[in-house]
């Protein structure tokens, strides 16, 4: 993966984790469904940390594999 896809990917993710605790929307955005906007809030926020974690620990096992 190139280093630009690998820091947009991580951009996006960290951008969705503030975005995953967004409660305080307006009535009118917020869904006909209550507690909708909940789930997918904490969907989003365990995507973008899940992927955060992976992508530092792939960093972490190639940076094992060089030597110093």
């Amino acid at each position: 993966m190139s280093e630009t896809t690998r820091s947009l990917r991580r951009g996006v993710a960290l951008l969705l984790i503030p975005l995953s605790g967004a409660t305080s929307l307006p009535a009118f955005v917020e869904s006909a469904l209550p507690g909708v906007s909940d789930v997918l809030g904490l969907a989003l926020f365990a995507a973008a940390v899940t992927y955060l974690v992976g992508s530092v620990g792939r960093q972490v096992a190639v940076a094992a594999d060089t030597p110093l």
